[in-house]
């Protein structure tokens, strides 16, 4: 059993990280796609991990049954740039973060990231320009 207390907290951490990251990627982000449009898919992907952690990390048989059912299903939105894909990575780590319990990590590791992505963005923009 998951307690209800540790899987609404972890759902309010990850949402609120979430949220900063997709104002990240539409402010700092380089796809020349609609950002904002792309960003908004960010906070249903990592709830929607979130919750299958919580579901699979206490039952092998579910997880099993998991990695069957994704090698059935495809993400068939077509991923035009590296870019999307990377913070497309960041939000699933985030999730994955949060359904194993493990918010300071993502917290850490989230702001650690966002620094970096943004110390490189000041660096390639001076270098750059």
């Amino acid at each position: 059993t998951v307690p209800i207390d540790e899987f609404i907290l972890n759902l309010i951490i990850i949402s609120v990280l979430v949220t900063i990251l997709r104002w990240f990627y539409i402010r700092y982000g380089n796809s020349i796609s609609n950002r904002q449009k792309f960003a908004n898919n960010f906070l249903p992907l990592a709830m929607g991990t979130v919750l299958i952690i919580m579901v699979v990390k206490s039952s092998i048989a579910l997880s099993l049954g998991l990695v069957g059912a994704l090698s059935i299903v495809r993400f068939r939105a077509a991923i035009k740039e590296p870019e999307e894909l990377v913070y497309l990575f960041i939000v699933i780590g985030l999730g994955l973060a949060g359904g194993a319990n493990q918010p300071i990590l993502a917290i850490v590791a989230f702001f650690l990231i966002l620094g970096i992505l943004f110390l490189n963005k000041i660096f390639i923009t001076i270098i750059f320009k």
